[in-house]
């Protein structure tokens, strides 16, 4: 009988060792890839805009998917530089009742009327190359966007906000660990994000990585604008690597804009998924 209970107390006992051990773990997070790897993202972007002009409220969804392929073109040991290209965009409109469907693979979807003036802005970054520099923490210090800001493209210039880096705290981190960042994506956009990270779970190779940040601008590819919003969700990092895996993010901002003289105020609240794996 003693043994019987000297064996229920160790089966009770045994499994939370390994448990606390593993809560205690610290693990250094960074960016170790390779010059020639590639990786594949795909992102979802589920949009509801509501916006007023001339007294009316309007109400948009949009559907954005977006293939993006990253090749690390250059390591050394201060700095990586990838080169990437929007293999793909996919974006489903609903206003009024109305659809539009553009599709870069299909260019019957950008023939005429609104679906061209569409196709003749994002055609222009589909299959151009940009280039992004960071540390091994993901602090990003240099975008080279000149290929795809040819003939007056500004719609290019929303492409520094859609990356997937994490920007890591420089030191061990255990699970329950917070650490923040703020990000300027671009030096001549008036636009700060500033982030609060927190590790959530360590499971093999994989570390689950909560973000909850704030956005604010005043001017955005040369877009003159008011803009605050917040952003929360989760990444899981391949913690090799350093490479986001996944993400799942909810997004709201409410902004105004000026057009032909009119101040334009608009909602936009976002659900963004996405998925990155080595090719």
């Amino acid at each position: 009988m003693k043994n019987l209970k000297l064996f229920v107390v160790l089966a009770l006992v045994l499994p939370m060792i390994p448990l606390q051990s593993v809560a205690q773990k610290k693990i250094m997070l960074k960016y170790n890839v390779k010059k020639g790897e590639k990786y594949v993202s795909h992102q979802t972007a589920n949009q509801d805009i509501d916006m007023q002009a001339q007294g009316q409220t309007m109400t948009m969804n949009q559907v954005i998917t977006t293939d993006i392929s990253t090749v690390i073109s250059e390591v050394t040991p201060n700095e990586i530089k990838t080169t990437n290209k929007v293999e793909k965009m996919v974006m489903k409109q609903t206003m009024f009742g109305q659809e539009l469907n553009y599709d870069s693979s299909d260019p019957t979807t950008f023939a005429s009327g609104r679906g061209k003036q569409i196709g003749d802005a994002l055609n222009k970054i589909i299959k151009k190359p940009y280039s992004i520099t960071m540390d091994h923490l993901g602090n990003i210090s240099a975008y080279d966007l000149s290929a795809l800001l040819k003939d007056g493209n500004k719609i290019s210039g929303n492409i520094k906000s859609g990356n997937n880096y994490i920007v890591f705290p420089g030191h061990k981190v255990k699970v329950g660990d917070t650490w923040e960042a703020t990000i300027k994506p671009m030096k001549s956009d008036k636009m700060v994000l500033h982030i609060k990270y927190t590790l959530k779970k360590l499971s093999g190779k994989k570390a689950t990585i909560g973000i909850d940040g704030t956005i604010t601008a005043s001017k955005i590819a040369g877009q003159s604008m008011s803009l605050s919003g917040t952003q929360s969700g989760e990444a899981v990092v391949n913690t090799k690597t350093g490479w986001t895996i996944s993400t799942h993010m909810t997004q709201d901002i409410k902004m105004k804009v000026e057009k032909n003289g009119m101040e334009i105020p608009m909602n936009i609240s976002s659900t963004i998924t996405s998925t990155s794996e080595q090719k």
